[in-house]
């Protein structure tokens, strides 16, 4: 009886334990599906921003066009997680179903064996027929043998009715689990309904833009070449001012022990060094220079909407934000130079020993040359135009002379 016991409490701890491993799995996938979900959501929501200053009698710019491009981008995204959470959601269904279907066949075969039970006990009749099943026992060992029989007979009929009734609270609770998730899906079902609505109004506004910047094709490539103008000159700038930091800090670790050579022709004092050690451990882990960014042009070549074939080189990142957004330094170190540079507004540059990162396209700096800075200190203000209302953060990394590519170090 015992023996009995233990096996039926085993197998039923081990359906727990199993069912509780997938709702763990099942849970986890969720809860990653939620989070990618909110995140697009997020990045949605500054696109609209940096949307929501454009004026009816006014063409979207090509910074808006590019927002609007990571806007559709982020649209279909957040599609593709909904229905992702929809299959999840059915999978969950079925899963629920198929556990009921197995457990109600388990009840079924707990209440059978209850009933076989019953007609046993009624074999047995009164007490007085379990008296006399006592009093017939050859000695007094066998008959406390067959008091502590009739006992855990007792006993395991009350524990078998609990077992039932446990079984059925958990059957109950996965019924209401399947109206939670039904209800779950068609809410989804009805936010992706909403998404491809919303992303068919985008995608004509896309093209509505795209034909109209169609039009002024010879005034774009004249202002691309501008453009690259302004650029160029701006790297010429930065690329003079790290190479003076570079040149200080060798001079600085001349003689020193422990200087560290970092090619080029240059070298560290072992606290840049430990500094650039740092900053180099911290790829892929930076902060943003803004809270709430969208990326409107990447590092490299870009192409430029409106004009068939023409590309502009980016020697860092633009970083759509919202009007009058804070700017901070992504690691701690020194602000080697502030600058204004026409068309790039003011200009920030930090030293982490030989790696360098430049905020600009700011409208006003909170710190001078010389300062020290920590992680995600306010540098700044971004700079607002004055026609579009735009408001885009030029953000730069370079190692020694190369400007690298951002993306990868940020978080």
């Amino acid at each position: 009886m015992l023996a009995l016991r233990f096996k039926r409490l085993f197998w039923l701890f081990a359906l727990l334990l199993a069912g509780l491993q997938l709702n763990a799995q099942t849970s986890d996938k969720k809860t990653e599906l939620e989070s990618e979900k909110a995140r697009l959501q997020k990045e949605i929501s500054t696109a609209n921003e940096l949307l929501s200053k454009t004026r009816k009698d006014r063409d979207l710019t090509q910074g808006e066009l590019r927002a609007l491009e990571k806007k559709l981008k982020a649209r279909e995204a957040l599609i593709r997680n909904v229905q992702a959470q929809v299959r999840e959601s059915e999978s969950e269904i079925m899963r629920l179903e198929r556990d009921i279907a197995d457990k109600d066949r388990e009840i079924d075969q707990m209440m059978q064996e209850y009933a076989g039970m019953l007609r046993q006990a009624q074999q047995r009749g009164s007490t007085e027929q379990a008296l006399r099943f006592i009093l017939g026992a050859e000695n007094l060992s066998m008959a406390i043998k067959r008091m502590n029989y009739l006992r855990q007979y007792s006993e395991f009929r009350k524990e078998k009715v609990e077992e039932i009734r446990l079984y059925q609270e958990a059957q109950n609770q996965r019924v209401a689990s399947i109206e939670v998730e039904r209800n779950l899906q068609k809410e989804l079902l009805g936010q992706e309904l909403r998404q491809k609505q919303l992303l068919a109004q985008e995608r004509a506004l896309q093209a509505k833009a795209l034909g109209a910047l169609k039009k002024k094709e010879g005034q774009i490539a004249s202002g691309i070449g501008k453009k690259r103008q302004e650029l160029a000159k701006l790297e010429r700038q930065i690329a003079a001012i790290i190479k003076e930091e570079l040149r200080k800090q060798r001079d600085a670790a001349a003689g020193q022990t422990g200087a560290k050579d970092v090619g080029g022709g240059y070298a560290l004092t072992p606290e840049a060094a430990a500094l650039a050690k740092d900053f180099a451990a911290n790829r892929g882990k930076l902060p943003w220079p803004v809270e709430r960014a969208v990326v409107v042009q990447t590092f490299g070549e870009n192409a430029v909407p409106g004009a068939a074939g023409v590309t502009i080189k980016n020697p860092g990142i633009d970083i759509g934000t919202p009007a009058k957004s804070t700017v901070r330094a992504v690691f701690q170190g020194e602000i080697a130079s502030v600058v204004n540079v026409p068309g790039a507004g003011k200009v920030v540059l930090i030293r982490h020993g030989n790696y360098f990162t430049v905020y600009s396209n700011l409208a006003e700096v909170f710190v001078a040359k010389g300062a020290k800075v920590t992680t995600k200190e306010a540098i700044g203000r971004v700079m607002e135009d004055s026609e579009t209302g735009a408001s885009v953060m030029h953000f730069e990394l370079w190692m020694n002379t190369q400007n690298q590519d951002p993306k990868p170090w940020l978080n």
